[in-house]
C-alpha cells in the first residue's frame, strides 16, 4: 500500500489503478527491495533501470497531457507491469531530488567526484571533456548502445569503421564510472591516449580481470565462425586460360578471343562483355600469356577513351592505336587478317611515283608501288605516327608522309598537269618522296640551298656604350642561282638568275629549317631598322656565345669578325710556382708567380686573367682571352690542400704555417730550395704526440675521445692553438678536462725545481650562462682535485683569492667583458671557449675581450662544422692562432664561397693542422647504440620566487604527516603538489598564465640545445608530458621561424606530420607529448631527442627515447633529460637511481607515490642549493 505521505497527482494515480492488484503490489515491494538501481529524469520524461530475479529491464515513462505512458524491455507482460509500477513510485519517493541525468554516482555529480579526488577545480578543457563522456553515457541509457561516432567525439584517434553499435561490455555499465572504465580500457588497447586527470577514477586492470573471459569467449566465437566460413566455402576454382588477337580488314578491326585452343573464336562487341573480361583479369583468375595480356589493357584503355570496343579505321584514334601495334614485334602472330593469316610487317617501304597518264592525257598520274616498282592495285590504309605505315590486307609496309586527310588511300590519282607543272607542283613530289614523271625530268632542277650567319659586334645601338652583335643570315645554291635571306616573318629572295626556257627550278630548304630555333637560343631579335638580327652583349654573353658556336650545325657556314672569332681561340697557356719571400721559424711567406706562354701581356692583364678563373676577359683592343693553368689533377688538388688558391695574383704574400706546407704532392710547384726549407722546418714539428691518460681522471675515455685528447696534447707541445670540432653530444667537455688535468701534469714536471712546490696557474673556462654548473659538475664528478671556481657577479673576480684557492675559474661571455680587467691580470695555464660560435664576431665586445685574454694555451671548443660559416671562422682562429688565416681584409677576399667554390676547400686545408672534428656517424663504432646525458638549468628571478612559494606552501600543507603510512595516506595531495613543483621548474606560465612571458632557466636551455644541434643540421625529438608546454615552445619557434612539426592527442592527421618530419632534408624539431609519442611512432631521421621534464616512470621516457632508436635507425642516438637543478626534479631523479629495482616496476604516479616513504618525502620537499636566509627559515618550518 503506498504510503500517504507520497501524495500522488491525479495522472499519476490514473495510472497506477490502471494495473491489477497483484502487479501493483509486486511493483511496490520491488521498489522497496532497491531493485530500481538507476533513474533520472523530469516531471516529463523518466528513464529507469529495475534490476529483478528474472533479469535486468529498462523501463520508460512520458507524460502527454494528462496520461502517463509506458514501456519495458521485459516479455512478459504482468513483469512489465510491476517494472513501471516500482519506476513510478521511485520517482514519487525521489520527488525534487530526483537526478535529471544518469551521469551521478551514488547521487554525486561526476564532476564533484573528480574534483574532490584530484583536490582542484577542472579546467575548461577538463570540464569539456566530461561534459562530451555525459552526453555519451546519457545517449547510451537511452539507446543501450555506443557506436563509433560516440567515442570519436571523445578521443578523434579513435577509428570510425562502421554504423553497427559496439560490443565494448560482457554487460552492460551499471553507471557511468563503469560506463567511462570501459571506455579507457578499449582506448588504451588501440594505444589511443586519454586525458591524465581521468586517471584517478579509472582501473585498467580491474575492467580486464572482469573483461578477461568474455574477450576469451568472443575471440574463440570469432575463430569458430572464421573457420565455419572456410569450412563452408566453395572450392577456389582454378585460374582459366584466355588468349586473345586482333583480327582487321582495311577498315575494321576487332579483338577476339577464346578460353581453349580448340574453341571458336568469339569477337568483343560490347562493353559489357570486355568489362566481364576485366572483372576476372582484376581477380587474377585468368592466365594468359604476354601478348594477350597487352591486347586486353591496349583495348581496355582503348574503350576506356574512345566509348567503344570496335576500331573504326576511318577514325584517327583507331589507326594511330593499330600502328602502335603493327610496331610491337611481340605481337607477331596474335594479328591477323579475314583469312586468319598473320599480317606481314615487312621494311621495304612504299613510295609514289609520278607517271605521265596515258588514259587521261591532260593529267599526271600519281601511283603507289612497292620498293620493287609493282604498282598497288587496291586501296590500303595508311596507319599514322612517328613512322607511317600503310595496311593492305595481308601486308604492312611503311611508307611516305600523309598528305590526305582520309586514311583511307587509293592506289592512283589523277592530278591536273597544270597543278604538278609548277614550282609548287614539283615541291609537293619531292616532299612527299614521289618521283618526277619522264616529261618533266629534263625541265626540273634541284637547287640546295645553303645557309650563312654573318656576324660582326656594333656599338651605340641603344647607348654610346652598349655593344651588340649583328647577324645576317642568307641561303643561296654553289651556282649562284638564287639568293635569300631570312627577314622578320620568312625567307625574301634577294636574287635570282632569269630563267629563259620552260625550266623550274626546285629549291631544297632542308637546311633551313633549323635555324629559327638557333635564333631563338641566343635571343637574337629582329631589327626593322637594321634589316638584321641582333643580340646584346652582356656579362654572360662570352660563354653562352662561344657553347652556341658549338651547336651550330655543319650545314651552316659561319663568318664572323676577329673580337668574335677570339672566344672561340683555344685559353692562353701559364704556368704556376710559389716563392718564399721570407721565412720567421715556423712561418713562410708565399708568393704566387704566373709565367705566361706564346704571349707578351702586362702585369694588369694577367692579374685580370687570373682572377677570371679561366673565364673570358675583355682586353683592350675588344678581343677577349681566357687563361689555362697548366696544373694537373693531382697538383691542383695538392695546392688546394695546402689552402692556397692557385688564382690568386694580388701580389701579396701568404703566411703559412711550415705544417700545413707538408704535402709532398705540392713539391713540384716550389723552388727546390725553398722546398728544402719547409721539409726540413715540419720534420722538427712533433706531430706523434700521445701521452698516456691522467690517472687522476676519473673516467674512462672512448677511443675517439683518447684521440681528441692526443690532438689538444699535440696543440700544446708544438705551442699551437685550435679548434676541437666535434659533433654536440660526443664529449667535448670530457676531453677538455682531460687535457686540463694532463697540462696541470705537465707544467709540474717541466717546472719542477727540486723539493720546492711549483705552483700550477689556473685554468679559464668561458662558456654559455646556461652551462655555468655543467662545467662545474662535470669537473668534479671527473677531475673532483681540481677546486672550481664558478664566478656570476664581478665581486668574485678576485686575483688573489683566484691564484690562492682555485685551479679552474668558469665565466659566462657576459662577466668575461665585466671582469675583464681582473681576467687579463692573471695568465693562465690555458683559456677554453666553449661554444666558441659566441665569437664568431670579430667587432663584439665578447671576442675583443676573448682576444686580449693571456695564455700559454688556447682552445675553441664548437660543435658547429666550419662548412657553414667561412667567415666566422677567421674570429675563432684569431682568438686560437692569431695569424693563421691572415689578416681580416685577407681572409675575407680569399674565402668566400658565394664567389668561388673551391674556397671551403682551402680553409678546410689551411685549418686542418689546428682543427678536429668528427660527427656522430665517424666514430659510431666507439658510441654505444644509445647515449642518456642529463643537463641541468637553474632557476633565477620570478621562477625562483614562485617555485619557493609554491615548495613552503606545500611544506606547510604537510606539517602533519609523521610516518610513512601518513605519507601513504596523503599521496594524492603529495602528488598534487609535486606536479605543481614540477610544472614551474618547466615554465611558470603552467601554472599561472600571468606567467607567461617570464623567463624559464630550461626553456632557455632547450634553446640552447637546439641551436647547436641546428647549426649541426640534426633533426630532433623534444618530448613533454604537459601539452600547454609544448604550446610554448611552439609559439617560440614560431616566433624564430624554425621549422617544426607537432604532434599531441589532439593532432588529426598524424601521418602527415610524421611524413613531413621523416621526409624533411632541412634540420627541424618535432614536438611530442609522452602520451601521442606512444607505439607505433618510427621517427628514425632524427637521431637526439631531448625530454624536456622527467616522467615518474623511467620506462616512458625509454619508450619515448626509442621513438627514433630502433630498427632502421642508421645513427646512434643521443638523448638529453633536462632537469631543472635544487629542484624535485633532481632529487627524484636521485630517488629513481637509489630505487631503481623498484621503479622499473613502476606504472606511473601513484606508483611511485606509493613507493615513497617519510625519509624520502623528507629528502624531496627539503630546499638545497645555495639557500638564502630566508630559505632557511622556509627549511626550519619542515618538520615531518
Amino acid at each position: 500500500m503506498l504510503s500517504p505521505s507520497l501524495n500522488p497527482d491525479r495522472a499519476t494515480l490514473n495510472f497506477l489503478n490502471a494495473y491489477a492488484e497483484d502487479v501493483r503490489n509486486e511493483g511496490e515491494k520491488l521498489q522497496k527491495e532497491g531493485a530500481v538501481t538507476q533513474i533520472f529524469g523530469n516531471h516529463l520524461f523518466i528513464q529507469g533501470r529495475v534490476e529483478t530475479k528474472q533479469g535486468v529491464f529498462r523501463t520508460s515513462l512520458r507524460l502527454q497531457g494528462n496520461r502517463w505512458f509506458g514501456s519495458c524491455t521485459a516479455s512478459d507482460e504482468k513483469l512489465a507491469g510491476a517494472c513501471l509500477i516500482a519506476t513510478m513510485v521511485e520517482r514519487m519517493y525521489r520527488g525534487t531530488n530526483m537526478p535529471e541525468s544518469p551521469n551521478e554516482l551514488d547521487d554525486v555529480p561526476l564532476t564533484d567526484i573528480l574534483e574532490e579526488k584530484l583536490g582542484r577545480d577542472l579546467d575548461d578543457s577538463e570540464s569539456d571533456f566530461v561534459l562530451k563522456l555525459e552526453k555519451r553515457y546519457r545517449r547510451f541509457v537511452i539507446e543501450q548502445e555506443v557506436h563509433d561516432h560516440d567515442l570519436v567525439r571523445l578521443n578523434p584517434r579513435w577509428e570510425i569503421t562502421g554504423y553497427d553499435a559496439l560490443d565494448l561490455w560482457p554487460e552492460p555499465p551499471r553507471n557511468i564510472e563503469e560506463f567511462w572504465n570501459y571506455i579507457a580500457y578499449a582506448f588504451s588497447k588501440k594505444r589511443i591516449p586519454y586525458p591524465e586527470f581521468m586517471n584517478v577514477i579509472t582501473d585498467l586492470e580491474k575492467v580486464q580481470r572482469r573483461i578477461r573471459a568474455w574477450e576469451r569467449e568472443k575471440e574463440v566465437g570469432t575463430w569458430y565462425d572464421r573457420i565455419q566460413s572456410v569450412n563452408e566455402r566453395p572450392p577456389q576454382p582454378p585460374r582459366h586460360p584466355l588468349h586473345m588477337r586482333l583480327l582487321s580488314t582495311i577498315n575494321e578491326a576487332r579483338f577476339e578471343y577464346r578460353l581453349q585452343q580448340t574453341d571458336e573464336w568469339t569477337t568483343i562487341r560490347e562493353r559489357s562483355q570486355l568489362d566481364s573480361i576485366i572483372e576476372e583479369y582484376m581477380r587474377g583468375a585468368l592466365k594468359m600469356d604476354p601478348q594477350s595480356d597487352i591486347l586486353l589493357n591496349v583495348l581496355h584503355d582503348y574503350a576506356d577513351h574512345e566509348d567503344t570496343v570496335i576500331l573504326d579505321l576511318d577514325h584517327e584514334a583507331a589507326c594511330r592505336l593499330m600502328n602502335r601495334l603493327f610496331h610491337q614485334p611481340a605481337l607477331k602472330g596474335y594479328l591477323v587478317n579475314l583469312d586468319e593469316c598473320y599480317f606481314k610487317v615487312v621494311q621495304e617501304p612504299l613510295k609514289w611515283i609520278c607517271i605521265d597518264d596515258p588514259i587521261v592525257p591532260d593529267c599526271y598520274g600519281l601511283q603507289l608501288v612497292t620498293a620493287a616498282g609493282v604498282h598497288v592495285t587496291h586501296s590500303v590504309r595508311q596507319l599514322p605516327g612517328q613512322v607511317e605505315l600503310y595496311q593492305s590486307d595481308e601486308t604492312v609496309f611503311p611508307g611516305p608522309p600523309r598528305w590526305m586527310e582520309s586514311t583511307e588511300v587509293e592506289p592512283r590519282y589523277s592530278i591536273p598537269k597544270t597543278v604538278i607543272d609548277s614550282l609548287e607542283g614539283v615541291e609537293f613530289l619531292r616532299k612527299i618522296g614521289a618521283t618526277l614523271p619522264p616529261s618533266l625530268e629534263d625541265r626540273v632542277v634541284d637547287i640546295e640551298m645553303k645557309p650563312t650567319f654573318t656576324m660582326k659586334i656594333v656599338r651605340g645601338l641603344t647607348s654610346a656604350e652598349t655593344e651588340h652583335v649583328l647577324l645576317d643570315v642568307t641561303a643561296q645554291d654553289d651556282p649562284g642561282r638564287r639568293k635569300e635571306r631570312l627577314g622578320k616573318d620568312d625567307w625574301e629572295v634577294v636574287e635570282q638568275v632569269p630563267v629563259h626556257d620552260r625550266t623550274l627550278l626546285r629549291f631544297m630548304r632542308d637546311y633551313l629549317y633549323p635555324i629559327p630555333d638557333l635564333l631563338e637560343e641566343m635571343n637574337f631579335t629582329y631589327d626593322t631598322p637594321l634589316a638584321s638580327f641582333k643580340s646584346r652583349i652582356t656579362k654572360q654573353f662570352p660563354e653562352k656565345f662561344a657553347e652556341w658556336c658549338k651547336r651550330i650545325p655543319e650545314t651552316i657556314k659561319v663568318e664572323m669578325d676577329d673580337n668574335l672569332k677570339s672566344l672561340l681561340a683555344d685559353p692562353v697557356a701559364a704556368a704556376i710556382r710559389f716563392e718564399v719571400v721570407n721565412q720567421e721559424i715556423d712561418w713562410f711567406d708565399l708568393r704566387i708567380v704566373i709565367d705566361v706562354e706564346g704571349v707578351t701581356l702586362t702585369k694588369e692583364q694577367i692579374r685580370s686573367l687570373v682572377s677570371a678563373r679561366g673565364g673570358y676577359v675583355r682586353m683592350d683592343d675588344g678581343r677577349w682571352m681566357r687563361l689555362e693553368i697548366k696544373l694537373d689533377d693531382a697538383q691542383r688538388d695538392a695546392v688546394t690542400k695546402l689552402g692556397l688558391d692557385p688564382f690568386d695574383l694580388s701580389g701579396e704574400t701568404h703566411r703559412m704555417h711550415a705544417l700545413q706546407l707538408a704535402d709532398p704532392r705540392a713539391a713540384e710547384v716550389f723552388d727546390p730550395k725553398a722546398w728544402q726549407r719547409i721539409k726540413e722546418r715540419t720534420a722538427e714539428i712533433k706531430i706523434d704526440v700521445k701521452p698516456d691518460v691522467p690517472s687522476s681522471l676519473h673516467a674512462t675515455l672512448r677511443p675517439y675521445q683518447i684521440e681528441g685528447f692526443h690532438f689538444l696534447a699535440y696543440l700544446s707541445v708544438n705551442g699551437f692553438g685550435g679548434i676541437l670540432a666535434d659533433d654536440m653530444g660526443l664529449g667535448k667537455t670530457i676531453q677538455s678536462i682531460t687535457y686540463i688535468l694532463w697540462l696541470r701534469e705537465d707544467y709540474a714536471k717541466r717546472n719542477k725545481q727540486g723539493r720546492r712546490k711549483v705552483v700550477i696557474p689556473p685554468v679559464l673556462i668561458v662558456c654559455p650562462k646556461s652551462v655555468l654548473d655543467v662545467w662545474a659538475s662535470e669537473t668534479a664528478k671527473f677531475a673532483p682535485d681540481v677546486r672550481v671556481l664558478v664566478i656570476r657577479n664581478k665581486e668574485q673576480a678576485n686575483v688573489d683569492d683566484i691564484l690562492a684557492n682555485y685551479d679552474m675559474v668558469v665565466i659566462n661571455y657576459a662577466q668575461l667583458r665585466v671582469c675583464g680587467e681582473q681576467i687579463n691580470a692573471i695568465k693562465w695555464l690555458t683559456v677554453i671557449l666553449d661554444e666558441g660560435q659566441q665569437i664568431k664576431n670579430p667587432d663584439s665586445k665578447a671576442a675583443k675581450a676573448a682576444r686580449e685574454i693571456t695564455a700559454y694555451n688556447r682552445l675553441v671548443l664548437s660543435g658547429t662544422p666550419i662548412e657553414n660559416r667561412l667567415l666566422d671562422m677567421w674570429s675563432l682562429m684569431a682568438f686560437a692562432m692569431p695569424g693563421v688565416l691572415g689578416s681580416r681584409a685577407y681572409f675575407k677576399k680569399r674565402f668566400d664561397k658565394r664567389k668561388d667554390s673551391q674556397s671551403q676547400n682551402r680553409l678546410a686545408a689551411r685549418l686542418k693542422p689546428f682543427l678536429l672534428r668528427r660527427t656522430k656517424q665517424q666514430v659510431a663504432k666507439d658510441l654505444p647504440p644509445r647515449t642518456e646525458e642529463e643537463v641541468y638549468a637553474k632557476m633565477e628571478g620570478v621562477q625562483r620566487k614562485l617555485y619557493k612559494a609554491e615548495l613552503a606552501r606545500i611544506q606547510k600543507a604537510l606539517l602533519g604527516v609523521d610516518s610513512d603510512e601518513s605519507v601513504k595516506k596523503n599521496s594524492f595531495a603529495i602528488l598534487q603538489g609535486l606536479m605543481r613543483l614540477r610544472q614551474i621548474c618547466c615554465h611558470p606560465g603552467l601554472v599561472d598564465p600571468k606567467y607567461a612571458h617570464e623567463e624559464s632557466a630550461k626553456l632557455n636551455a632547450l634553446f640552447y640545445l637546439l641551436d647547436q644541434l641546428r647549426e649541426e643540421g640534426h633533426k630532433v625529438l623534444v618530448f613533454s608530458q604537459f601539452v600547454s608546454m609544448l604550446e610554448i615552445i611552439k609559439a617560440r619557434l614560431e616566433a624564430e621561424q624554425r621549422p617544426y612539426n607537432y604532434l599531441t592527442g589532439q593532432t588529426k592527421d598524424r601521418k602527415a606530420e610524421i611524413t613531413h618530419f621523416q621526409e624533411s632534408k632541412e634540420p627541424s624539431v618535432f614536438l611530442l607529448s609522452l602520451k601521442a609519442g606512444g607505439a607505433g611512432l618510427n621517427l628514425t631521421s632524427a637521431s637526439y631527442v631531448v625530454l624536456y621534464d622527467p616522467w615518474w616512470n623511467p620506462a616512458v621516457e625509454s619508450q619515448a627515447i626509442d621513438r627514433t632508436h630502433r630498427i632502421g635507425q642508421k645513427n646512434k642516438v643521443i638523448a638529453y633529460r633536462l632537469l631543472t637543478r635544487d629542484s624535485v626534479e633532481e632529487k627524484i631523479r636521485v630517488l629513481q637511481h637509489q630505487k631503481n629495482q623498484l621503479v622499473s616496476n613502476v606504472l606511473g604516479a601513484e606508483g611511485f607515490a606509493s613507493s615513497l616513504d617519510l625519509n624520502d618525502l623528507q629528502f624531496i620537499l627539503a630546499h638545497g642549493g645555495d639557500d638564502t636566509e630566508e630559505d632557511e627559515q622556509l627549511n626550519m618550518q619542515v618538520k615531518l
